[in-house]
């Protein structure tokens, strides 16, 4: 799906493109905006950041109505992206070798990233090659900013816009308390700059003004966090950590063996009581759910790259442990929005 995700994707980019360099002569490279009704597109959309990370995935079925917005931006030394949605999604994204800064741009709003809550006066610094997870309570909006910037940059410029060693090696997820007055200015920017990529993108097309506004948000996010206040998690939660990425690992190199929490616990050599205060700490949700949900995801890009007349459904389920083909139908429906014969007619 993904796949299919991204190419609709770049499909919808170029037509905008095409539409807007009617009215100013110039080809659009260096931003999109997109409004969205499919939760697949919206994770397409954030994923093109970096094409070289996989981009958030929706974790659960899709809303029955869903709406969202997304720009974003890549101004050289900063990549920006601003969006919302009317329910927050929950998703799963892996970032790539930049330093990803992320923050509300509305007020009231809470996400919980990976075990922390990030709230309307945080900006969260995931280290590099994170993998994270992010809920909404049920029915709250969210609307939000990201920030990468390669750590290069941040070694040029954090010691004398910062003031603290911003490059550091991370051994965690930081979370910033941010004054009113720099967060304010920050995302006043964040938001000009997503008009900006809806209604005049050509503006940033030019290498000048790209680069002024790529060091107008580097300044103002390093002011932020010059006057905040580092958080510290509570907790165990780099122990946490350790087991939910063997955890993940394990799922990756095993998904048709591992199929019961006691054999998992046992390859992990953790308790079961452990792992799954640190699966809901990170995951949002049990070790068991999280494995099964990451089963089903193999049966789906499965059935996207099977030949639909050699393929058989039951097959591929049995193949991921899914024996139980009434309750996997269920499942499978419930997380995708859509039968698995229906995922298989549109493989390849």
């Amino acid at each position: 799906m993904l796949r299919t995700a991204l190419f609709l994707a770049d499909i919808r980019e170029r037509r905008v493109s095409a539409v807007l360099s009617e009215h100013s002569g110039v080809k659009i490279k260096r931003s999109f905006y997109g409004e969205f009704t499919d939760p697949d597109l919206m994770a397409s959309a954030i994923g093109g950041l970096d094409r070289r990370a996989p981009g958030p995935r929706p974790m659960k079925a899709r809303a029955v109505d869903f709406h969202a917005m997304f720009a974003r931006a890549s101004l050289g030394d900063v990549s920006l992206g601003v969006g919302s949605f009317a329910q927050g999604e929950p998703q799963r994204a892996e970032l790539n070798e930049g330093h990803t800064f992320l923050f509300a741009t509305e007020p009231g709003l809470v996400r919980r990233m990976s075990g922390r809550e990030l709230s309307g006066n945080h900006i969260m610094h995931f280290r590099p090659h994170a993998e994270t997870v992010a809920t909404s309570p049920v029915g709250m909006a969210w609307a939000f900013a990201i920030l990468i910037v390669p750590g290069e940059v941040l070694s040029t410029h954090a010691p004398a816009l910062a003031g603290f060693d911003l490059e550091g090696a991370l051994p965690n997820d930081r979370i910033f308390a941010v004054q009113r007055r720099p967060l304010s200015r920050l995302i006043a920017l964040t938001n000009d700059a997503a008009r900006i990529t809806r209604d005049v993108p050509w503006i940033i097309e030019a290498a000048e003004p790209a680069r002024a506004l790529a060091g107008t948000l580097l300044e103002a996010l390093l002011l932020c966090l010059a006057r905040a206040e580092l958080r510290h998690h509570r907790g165990a939660p780099w122990r946490h950590r350790q087991i939910v990425e063997s955890f993940e690992r394990l799922l990756d190199e095993r998904p048709e063996e591992l199929l019961s929490l006691p054999a998992i616990c046992a390859a992990l050599g953790v308790p079961e009581r452990t792992l799954n205060l640190a699966c809901q700490e990170f995951l949002g949700e049990s070790a068991v759910r999280y494995a099964r949900g990451r089963r089903l995801d193999r049966v789906r890009l499965t059935l996207l790259s099977s030949d639909p007349e050699t393929t058989h459904v039951t097959a591929v389920a049995m193949q991921y442990g899914f024996w139980e083909l009434g309750r996997f139908a269920g499942a499978y429906r419930l997380r995708f929005g859509e039968r698995p014969s229906e995922t298989l007619r549109r493989g390849r």
